[in-house]
């Protein structure tokens, strides 16, 4: 498949596709997982704010999700946000995944890249490798020809810092969308400080977007951090009003 400007998918003859069985393997997967992750709402208070019509086809196809990255947990919580039509119509959901671990995760890396196969994550070649920006996103530009719906963390790690709220943006997100033709869809995750009794996490969804022709890659990537950040000061804005 090849993505066309308005992030559909239009079939190429001579592209071929991952395994049937895998595909249908994640998406059961996948849909479990949506089930699980509902646990979490115990322990955090979970909301999503997105543009009217967004994820309300029957299956979407070659989209870029690019949320913010505050924890561990962000792959799973951003699940929980969603009701599970619009998950469906996701689902095979490709993330982009390291293959490096700090402190005690790399003793359980093992077992973290058998639930990448489980969960359809397409990995990141390990950095000692020194691979280019093409050859580190290729598996996950295959899966976005393919017609599937990606996410990747513009930050690249875990973000936590308060101050700015969202770090730099890496460049591959521009890559993928410039290569492929999938648009962009910016998410904003803001947290509470108060954790108790149950931490409120927001998932600020903003509308499909493409980045200016005009601008390379580390601008691109700028100007998606921009608008991402005005995500997340609309999502505090809200919360602030709330509580």
């Amino acid at each position: 498949m090849e993505c066309d400007l308005h992030g559909r998918g239009v079939f190429r003859q001579d592209y071929v596709a991952e395994e049937n069985g895998y595909r249908s393997f994640v998406v059961t997967s996948q849909s479990i997982t949506w089930l699980v992750t509902q646990l979490l709402k115990l322990r955090f208070a979970v909301e999503k704010h997105r543009p009217s019509g967004l994820f309300a086809h029957d299956r979407e196809r070659c989209l870029i999700l690019a949320p913010t990255h505050q924890s561990l947990l962000d792959p799973f919580l951003i699940v929980s946000a969603m009701r599970y039509r619009q998950w469906r119509a996701l689902i095979p959901l490709r993330t982009l995944a390291t293959q490096t671990f700090h402190g005690p995760l790399r003793w359980f890396k093992p077992l973290i890249r058998i639930l990448y196969r489980l969960e359809g994550g397409v990995e990141l070649p390990p950095k000692e490798e020194g691979n280019t920006l093409p050859e580190k996103l290729q598996g996950i530009l295959d899966a976005l020809r393919e017609g599937d719906v990606v996410m990747i963390f513009p930050e690249g790690e875990i973000w936590k810092e308060r101050f700015p709220p969202i770090g730099k943006f890496a460049p591959g997100v521009v890559y993928l969308h410039r290569k492929s033709g999938a648009q962009i869809v910016p998410m904003a995750i803001w947290m509470s400080e108060r954790r108790w009794p149950r931490r409120r996490y927001v998932v600020e969804i903003g509308d499909p977007l493409q980045i200016p022709e005009s601008l390379d890659l580390e601008a691109g990537a700028s100007w998606l951090r921009e608008r991402t950040l005005e995500l997340y000061e609309q999502a505090k804005k809200k919360e602030m009003r709330v509580s």
